[in-house]
Order: structure tokens, then C-alpha cells, then sequence
């Protein structure tokens, strides 16, 4: 049962932040604007690239970065794409997986088309998820499990991706989450990740919860048990989190109520609630002000502790909400601690357990041995809805 109470708590925990989240809408927007920027920093780093967040905005806002964090950036870059514009992958799962394989491609290299998957299995990859959607964090793993097996773990950054694109869906099924549109804005698309708007449900961050206290590896065939443990301590860290957030919109509200005249800090302010991360070219852009006004402004919210600097340099500054900021230093730390090893490779070691390495399974994919894996999850976490039920009886009979 150890599982299963693991689960159960990790799911606590998401259904009180999604709560929260649902409750204000605001406040979910720019939580999981900042989620999603230390996801993909920290799905990069996890694979050993060189990788700072800070590095990652930069090249986001100006189209440029640290020579030793351009291709690890660009790599950000596309998994962000993919975080904040997850798609339908129940209604659409080959195109979904498409676009997640293709956002997990590490730049410069071209994929072996012999190791594609078919159009058929990555059907049978979100079907692995969409049994369990009354579970969105177990929908999740099971069809990163899935994903994993078949194709005989070539992308943890794919696998990370399918989970959060599962987990956001089923949450959505649910009715838990608002209603999104599907579509993708052109304008959006060319502004980059960092402007993109979110268009996204999910709750769990596999990557930040993974090297949020330390490095844990990801492994989806056999990691459950790590990976609930790290879940549960990250959601448990986010519902504090969104209590200084909250506290930070607050602030920015009382802000708003004290600009006089024709004071453009409103204006800004509004933008902030959307984008909290902010170079005085973007102020400039989108208040049509100059940059003398555009730095006056910034300067009203960094001198009442509103806003840092992120960068710490007096040219191509970057500013940021006083959370996110702090949160930033903690990011992509993963690669750096660990070199050029990637954990991706360590993984797949972990996942083969008692058959060997995954990385040597034949070329005809053994759908016995995948039934066997999935008909163990199942019986592992089949005592997951008896809990609940018993929880929930218990509960009705003390009222």
C-alpha cells in the first residue's frame, strides 16, 4: 500500500493547489508562467546540458544568450513550447506526440527515422493514460511509462513532456480547469516562449519537483515510488509559494490604486500580471513609451521592492518578480552539478532492472512485456480508489 498512499498524497496536494488556482485566475497565470520557465530549464538540465535560467530568458527577450548556454537555451526553448501550448492529447494524440518528439529533439541532430514510433502506438500511448484520467498524476505517469517502453527510453525529455501533457488533459477532463482554446496564435509563436500565453492545466512539475532538493532521477518504469516522494515535497513547497505570490499581486494592486494622473505604472502593472519577467525594450513595446519612461517606470517598482534585477549589469537588464527571481537561482542547477553526464543515460541503466538494458531490447517491441508492466501498475495502484472511498466514508460517518 505504499504506493498507493504516496499517490494519494500527492494528489492532495495538487487538488489543493488546483483549487487555489481555479479560485483565481490571476494567480494561476502567473504561478504557472513561472512554473513553466523553471520546468524547462530544469528538464534541460537533467539531461547534463549546461543550462541557467537567466541564460534562457536572455535568449528568450532578446534573442541572444551566453555563448556556453545558446544550445542549451534553444533547447528550453522548445520544451516551453510544449509546457505552455500542450495541445489535446486524447482527441489528437499523434499530433501531440508529434510536436512533443520534435520539441524534445536535441539541436543539430536528426532523429533516425527507423526508431520512429508508428502512428498506431502513439495511440496506444495516450489510451495507457486516458484509463486512469480519474488519477491525473497516475494518467500522467502511465503514459510517460508508455511512451518510455516503446521507444526504448531515446527521450526522458519527451517522456517528462508526455506526463505533463497527460496530467494537464485529464485534470481537463475532469472539468477542474478552464476552458482553453486549442489553437496557437502566429503572433505568439514568432514572440517567443517567454510571451506565449499559457494554455495549460497541469499542476505537477516533473522536472522542478525532481531537482528541487537535490538531483532525483527520472524514471518512469521503475521510479514511481521517488518520483510520488518528490511530487508530494514540491506541491507541498508550491502551496506556500502561491501564498507570497498572492501577497506579491497585492502589492502590485496597491501600487495600481496610488499612480496619479496620466502615470503609465498601471499599464505596467497589468503587464506584470501576465509577464513577470521584463527588459525596458518590452515596456517600450508594448506601452509605446520611450526608454527614458520605460526605465522611470521600472524604477517606481524596483525602489518599493516590486521588481529585481535579474542580471546585475547596468546593460540589456532584465527585471522580474521578487518570487521568481529568487526561485530562478535554484533552477537548471542539475547539469551543472552533474557535468556532461546525462541522467538520461543513467535512466535508461535504471529502468532495464532484471531484463538487461532497455537500450538493447530487440527491434520488434515485445507488447507482452509492456502488458506485464502496465498490468503491474494497474494491480499496484488498484487500491487507490478503496482508499479514497474509505477516507470518505470515514469522514461522513465522524460529520
Amino acid at each position: 500500500m505504499h504506493n498507493e498512499s504516496l499517490l494519494l498524497q500527492a494528489e492532495t496536494q495538487a487538488a489543493r493547489v488546483e483549487g487555489i488556482l481555479l479560485a483565481d485566475p490571476a494567480l494561476a497565470g502567473l504561478w504557472r508562467m513561472e512554473t513553466s520557465l523553471l520546468e524547462a530549464a530544469a528538464s534541460v538540465g537533467l539531461e547534463g546540458e549546461r543550462i541557467s535560467t537567466q541564460g534562457m530568458v536572455l535568449r528568450l527577450t532578446r534573442g541572444t544568450a551566453m555563448e556556453q548556454d545558446a544550445r542549451s537555451a534553444e533547447m528550453a526553448l522548445q520544451v516551453l513550447s510544449i509546457i505552455r501550448r500542450p495541445g489535446n492529447p486524447f482527441d489528437a494524440p499523434v499530433t501531440t506526440l508529434r510536436r512533443i518528439e520534435a520539441a524534445a529533439s536535441p539541436i543539430g541532430q536528426t532523429r533516425d527515422e527507423g526508431d520512429r514510433l508508428e502512428d498506431a502506438e502513439l495511440a496506444l500511448v495516450m489510451q495507457a493514460g486516458r484509463s486512469w484520467t480519474h488519477v491525473p498524476i497516475l494518467a500522467g505517469w502511465c503514459a510517460a511509462a508508455s511512451y518510455a517502453f516503446r521507444s526504448r527510453r531515446s527521450s526522458p525529455v519527451a517522456e517528462r513532456l508526455v506526463f505533463m501533457v497527460v496530467e494537464g488533459a485529464a485534470r481537463h477532463l475532469r472539468g477542474l480547469t478552464a476552458d482553453r482554446k486549442g489553437g496557437r496564435d502566429d503572433l505568439d509563436e514568432r514572440a517567443g516562449g517567454l510571451l506565449m500565453p499559457v494554455s495549460a492545466g497541469w499542476i505537477a512539475a516533473p522536472s522542478v519537483s525532481l531537482t528541487r532538493n537535490g538531483f532525483r532521477i527520472w524514471s518512469p518504469l521503475s521510479g514511481l515510488e521517488t518520483f510520488l516522494e518528490a511530487a508530494t515535497q514540491s506541491l507541498s513547497y508550491e502551496l506556500g509559494h502561491l501564498g507570497a505570490l498572492r501577497h506579491e499581486l497585492a502589492r502590485l494592486s496597491a501600487m495600481t490604486s496610488s499612480a496619479r494622473g496620466r502615470s503609465r505604472l498601471g499599464d505596467l502593472i497589468t503587464y506584470l500580471r501576465t509577464q513577470p519577467v521584463i527588459s525596458s525594450a518590452m515596456v517600450m513595446d508594448h506601452l509605446g513609451v520611450t526608454r527614458r519612461t520605460a526605465l522611470s517606470l521600472i524604477g517606481e517598482l524596483v525602489d518599493t521592492g516590486c521588481l529585481n534585477n535579474l542580471t546585475a549589469r547596468s546593460t540589456s537588464r532584465l527585471w522580474a518578480l521578487p518570487s521568481l527571481a529568487a526561485r530562478m537561482g535554484h533552477a537548471g542547477r542539475a547539469g551543472a552539478i552533474h557535468g556532461r553526464m546525462s541522467p538520461g543515460r543513467e535512466t535508461r541503466s535504471d529502468a532495464s532492472g532484471q531484463k538487461g538494458r532497455s537500450d538493447q531490447l530487440p527491434e520488434e517491441r515485445d507488447e507482452a512485456q509492456l502488458d506485464r508492466i502496465m498490468a503491474h501498475l494497474d494491480a499496484a495502484m488498484s487500491g487507490v480508489d478503496e482508499v479514497v472511498r474509505r477516507a470518505g466514508s470515514e469522514r461522513r460517518k465522524n460529520e
